[in-house]
């Protein structure tokens, strides 16, 4: 009976810490989604690896280098196409920036 009752208590203690860790993840990703910033912008310059860009309805930087690396597009970028990014909050410190895009759409 008691390796019951020590089957049992274990297996809820195992189970409420999965729960736990489950929702501090989804509050973390919750946390990460809130700090991203969107923005409409108007491309400048392709290449390969990074778009240029002028941004067009943010206050905090006029320009910025958009990383492609691990992007995959739905259109081919143009110089003069308006596009819709989401960035995550890690900017590198250069001018003009150097942002990482979670999502980039094209305007139509």
């Amino acid at each position: 009976m008691k390796k019951k009752l020590l089957i049992v208590l274990m297996g809820a203690v195992i189970i409420g810490l999965t729960v736990g860790c489950a929702n501090t993840s989804n509050m973390m990703k919750n946390d990460n989604a809130a700090q991203n910033t969107s923005f409409n912008a108007m491309i400048d310059e392709v290449s390969p690896t990074e778009l240029l860009v002028t941004v067009t309805d943010n206050d905090n930087f006029n320009q910025a280098r958009v990383n492609l690396q691990g992007i995959t597009l739905d259109f081919v970028p143009e110089v003069g196409q308006t596009i819709y990014l989401t960035i995550s909050p890690q900017v590198g410190m250069s001018e003009p920036p150097f942002v990482n895009p979670i999502e980039i759409t094209l305007v139509e």
